[in-house]
């Protein structure tokens, strides 16, 4: 096991050098990636960066870019600036982005290299510096890699500087029950470490501000909200709780109010799709700030794929389901915007599908117009979005959002064409679907990743 001498905030005879990491994420996002000097927004953040703004002002213009699908430059921007002038806030602001989704191991070892720094160790006694961030990141990326022992640890370094942590006191109670389950290990109970074993009366002494649910352990986190699950009293069954938080909308510069309008937006929209692909809302409590949703018990399909559950083999069933979600979506008028592996669930805990379509939080209707309107993630973007950032999302294009989902898994385990991730790219999708793939796939993805909307087809 690689010594984690430092963990515990043993400062290092010298700085740590954070340059291979950083030229490894250069190199592999800078390839097509728009510059600073091509895109105003992006020049901002440069600029932000060079002049040591604080980090809330950096996340809400990295959460800007990422909307607008400009999150390759974003990542690119930081790293270049992060070469010029370590700072552990900006390198931990990297290390969440490169977490979510985009490349993993490099954001865990951009981590642990940032835990050296000698400015995160001058700071391992504030509740809320770097050196808890960091642990915090780094406890719950190698959990969800499924290194409960490891994780175990990041979890107690942030427990020795903040003991009533919630979640470095959810993360190791979830880890010492795993470990437990399979035999691994028994956890010897640590001296300042018993009272995890109320962790979950504490969580649920939080509560929603109803009775109705009963709180349960965490299933994810987004950028503003964070998923339960929970059983509801009243129906007697298990569901999704998606609570916004208020901490992050202040730090990444979102008033309250416009958060609450898009969040129960969400949901408003949500209610009007019947299809049994589609995930199903339950019940909303916008004085609470939270609705109560279908659980799915499967994951996505983002991670799936990335645990090898899935290949082209799903295609058959995947398809279909896609479709009719997609279809029910729009009948209604509305456009998701965001379709892509994370926000598709398996209600089916061995990855056998059958699907449901979620997270509603960019789609637009009739009666609301998106705010910025080229939103979703770069690699599933139609190609009339990425050349006009003034160009509205469509049904066409949620088409295409499908194409490059099912694409995904007609390559599994091979990655998606690189021409995917950058964005100056004109797509051809005779390139970009190999001739290995069955003709009777290859006809159906060339229709959906067709150029021209208007040929874009079921």
């Amino acid at each position: 096991m690689t010594d984690r001498s430092w963990a515990l905030g043993a400062s290092p005879d010298k700085q740590p050098n954070l340059a291979p990491i950083l030229d490894q994420v250069i190199g592999e996002f800078s390839v097509g990636a728009t510059s600073p000097r091509e895109y105003a927004p992006l020049a901002a953040l440069e600029s932000a960066l060079a002049q040591q703004r604080p980090v809330q002002e950096l996340a809400a213009l990295v959460a800007t870019l990422s909307l607008e699908g400009y999150l390759r430059g974003a990542v690119t921007a930081m790293a270049d600036a992060l070469l010029r002038r370590p700072s552990a806030e900006v390198a931990l602001l990297l290390c969440r982005e490169l977490n979510d989704g985009l490349a993993p191991s490099l954001g865990i070892a951009l981590a642990e290299a940032t835990l050296m720094l000698d400015e995160v160790a001058d700071k391992q006694l504030e509740k809320n510096g770097p050196f808890v961030s960091a642990h915090l990141l780094l406890g719950e990326q190698v959990e969800a890699r499924g290194d409960a022992l490891d994780a175990i640890r990041h979890y107690e370094a942030v427990l020795a500087t903040d003991v009533e942590n919630r979640r470095a006191m959810s993360g190791w109670s979830r880890c010492n029950r795993s470990l437990g389950a399979a035999g691994d290990l028994e956890i010897g109970r640590r001296v300042g470490l018993s009272m995890l074993e109320g962790v979950e009366a504490l969580e649920n002494e939080m509560g929603l501000g109803t009775d109705r649910y009963d709180l349960g352990r965490p299933l994810g986190r987004g950028r503003h909200a964070v998923v339960f699950q929970a059983r509801d009293r009243r129906v007697g069954r298990d569901v999704a709780i998606k609570r916004l938080l208020n901490d992050r909308a202040r730090r990444d510069g979102v008033a309250s109010r416009i958060l609450d309008q898009r969040f129960f937006d969400e949901a408003r929209t949500l209610s009007r799709v019947r299809s049994p692909y589609v995930v199903a809302l339950y019940d909303t409590q916008p004085r609470h700030r939270f609705v109560a949703m279908e659980l799915c018990r499967g994951g996505s399909l983002r991670l799936a794929l990335r645990r090898g559950l899935v290949g082209p083999g799903a295609l058959e069933t995947l398809y279909p389901q896609l479709a009719a979600a997609l279809r029910a979506v729009h009948e209604i008028g509305a456009v998701h915007r965001d379709v892509k592996p994370a926000n598709i669930l398996l209600r089916d805990a061995n990855a056998s599908l059958p699907i449901a379509l979620a997270d509603f939080g960019l789609a637009i209707t009739q009666t609301r117009s998106a705010t910025a309107q080229r939103a979703g993630t770069l690699r599933y973007l139609a190609p009339e979005l990425r050349r006009d950032p003034s160009a509205v999302a469509t049904p066409e294009s949620d088409r295409f959002a499908a194409g490059v989902v099912l694409l995904e898994l007609a390559l599994a385990p091979a990655p998606l064409p690189g021409s995917f991730d950058r964005i100056a790219t004109e797509l051809d999708p005779a390139a970009v679907v190999p001739g290995s793939v069955p003709s009777r796939w290859r006809d159906r993805l060339l229709r959906l990743l067709d150029v021209d909307p208007s040929r874009r087809r079921w």
